[in-house]
């Protein structure tokens, strides 16, 4: 089955989701459907935008967004591929992704497997506007038999997924940005779940720096390495 065939079907909501995106581009703002987390006390802005807490759960404490399970491609979760809605409204194809520009391995939580680890990957970081996209995945290599789907919070053995960018320039660090409605633009980690040996993509939003930054410092997740120099693309 081809990549493009294992991508879930965008339903309304993903519809929704893209078109409140085109909106936000016209704006030079972000905007996210996923759960509202605790807010920080600081708004997104450039240098200024405050990655979320680690352990940090939805506002609401209603866990997944909706029950879900594995989003890949004919509602299967045997499938090699897990994208969500709204990673799919941000712009993500895993088919034109290619290769990654960074990857490191840390430890993953996975019951009945001590050794598990998961592969993250950065595939870039595209500048739209005022704002930095960076695309992502998570690989779960396990070797533990008959284990259930689970969210990246789980993997990340209860913590929370808080990627931010660093603009090396003029030494300002840029968490994920927040909406107008107090939500992280970033892939939910409490959201859809995934097995082990599936990729599952992600994606997060940064504010831009000027643009006579062509690069910036990544770290894709606690624990892994930074990684460096990475080009901005736009």
């Amino acid at each position: 089955m081809t990549t493009a065939a294992r991508t879930s079907v965008m339903s309304r909501r993903g519809a929704v989701a893209l078109a409140l995106l085109g909106a936000a581009s016209l704006t030079g703002c972000s905007l996210s459907l996923g759960e509202e987390k605790k807010d920080s006390g600081v708004s997104g802005g450039e240098g200024e935008n405050a990655p979320q807490e680690d352990g940090q759960e939805p506002s609401d404490g209603s866990g997944p967004q909706d029950g879900t399970e594995p989003a890949a491609s004919d509602g299967g979760g045997d499938e090699d591929t897990v994208i969500d809605e709204e990673t799919q409204a941000a712009g993500v194809n895993p088919a034109d992704l290619g290769e990654p520009v960074f990857t490191a391995e840390i430890p993953a939580v996975v019951d009945g497997d001590p050794e598990a680890t998961m592969t993250v990957s950065l595939y870039g970081l595209r500048r739209s506007g005022e704002t930095l996209i960076a695309t992502f995945s998570f690989l779960v290599n396990s070797s533990a038999k008959d284990v259930e789907s689970s969210w990246l919070w789980d993997y990340l053995g209860g913590q929370g997924w808080n990627p931010f960018a660093v603009d090396t320039v003029n030494l300002n660090r840029h968490g994920v940005m927040k909406s107008d409605q107090n939500q992280y633009t970033q892939t939910e980690y409490q959201g859809t779940e995934f097995l082990p040996g599936q990729t599952f993509y992600a994606f997060a939003m940064f504010a831009a720096p000027p643009k006579d930054v062509t690069t910036m410092d990544v770290n894709l997740v606690d624990g892994a390495p930074m990684a460096t120099d990475v080009e901005i693309e736009g």
